[in-house]
């Protein structure tokens, strides 16, 4: 390798760092000591890659909080899979669940709103994906059903926290509007699939790659940006003044929604180019990094 051409590249990279800063702090007039909120992601995120929280990272939370600056989570996951971590985090603000679709408050259990997908394009979401190497889920209130075997999804269901109900078949679950539709498979596969799925649907639903193995399908009226502000609008506070931190494709239009979009180092290259700050760091210890520079400074 030539070492001139890495080391300019480094040093490119070092640059654009800088001006992203540069850019928050002067262009875009943003006071360092405005914000009042964090909305972050969970998976790639907040949680390492053991889906824990860990000390470290709870020290600086409490230090934002001390200066008044509060912590929620905005998450693909359903709301039960995603509340053993709200309550590792110490949220007891109302949370952004499946994409948007859901906010519930962790302190009460109060559905907060809630956002279902027609059942028939449910439907027919599932049956298109049965054409293609992915797996099929439908949640509904807080149930993931399946249709695929056990022994293929053990471990997507601990990472989850939650049990599958196996149905054969699925769409026979939908008995109802369900929440969201998940699909899953190899990075390829849901490549292929969604493209083709956003030229067949179009703006009939939302569509979003939480992971490169992941198509969510919910609402289309929804996504982590609409959850951001509404729930702004709830607990009075503006969303320029609310820090998004994410690291996949759902977390644009939290990004677009917040005063500060935030990257942490592990998001696509293609999502940080919407970002207003891309970490040096990953997952939590970005989240650390966005915490060191834009609430204790």
């Amino acid at each position: 390798m030539n070492h001139r051409v890495w080391d300019s590249c480094e040093a490119a990279k070092e640059r654009t760092q800088r001006w992203k800063k540069f850019r928050i702090k002067m262009n875009w007039g943003i006071n360092m000591t405005q914000f009042k909120l964090i909305a972050a992601d969970l998976d790639g995120t907040l949680l390492d890659d053991r889906y824990t929280v860990l000390p470290e990272l709870m020290l600086y939370i409490n230090k934002a909080r001390e200066l008044g600056v509060e912590i929620t989570v905005a998450t693909g996951r359903l709301y039960p899979s995603a509340l053993p971590f709200v309550r590792d985090l110490g949220v007891k603000l109302p949370v952004i669940a499946s994409n948007g679709s859901v906010i519930k408050d962790p302190v009460t259990g109060t559905l907060v709103h809630q956002f279902t997908l027609d059942k028939s394009l449910a439907v027919e979401v599932l049956n298109m994906a049965r054409n293609y190497e992915v797996h099929r889920f439908v949640n509904l209130h807080d149930v993931f059903y399946t249709d695929a075997p056990g022994i293929q999804t053990r471990r997507y269901s601990e990472a989850l926290k939650v049990d599958f109900v196996y149905k054969d078949p699925l769409e026979e679950a939908i008995t109802e509007d369900p929440i969201m539709v998940v699909l899953r498979g190899s990075d390829e596969e849901v490549a292929r699939l969604t493209e083709i799925m956003r030229n067949h649907f179009g703006d009939r639903v939302y569509l979003a790659n939480s992971k490169p193995f992941f198509i969510d399908v919910n609402h289309p009226g929804v996504s982590k940006g609409t959850g951001l502000i509404d729930l702004c609008q709830r607990i009075n506070i503006k969303p320029e003044e609310v820090i998004a931190i994410g690291d996949g494709w759902n977390d644009l239009e939290m990004f677009q929604a917040a005063g500060l979009g935030a990257a942490v180092a592990n998001a696509p290259d293609e999502l940080k180019e919407h970002a207003g700050y891309v970490c040096s760091e990953t997952t939590y210890k970005g989240v650390i990094e966005v915490i060191k520079n834009f609430v204790l400074k």
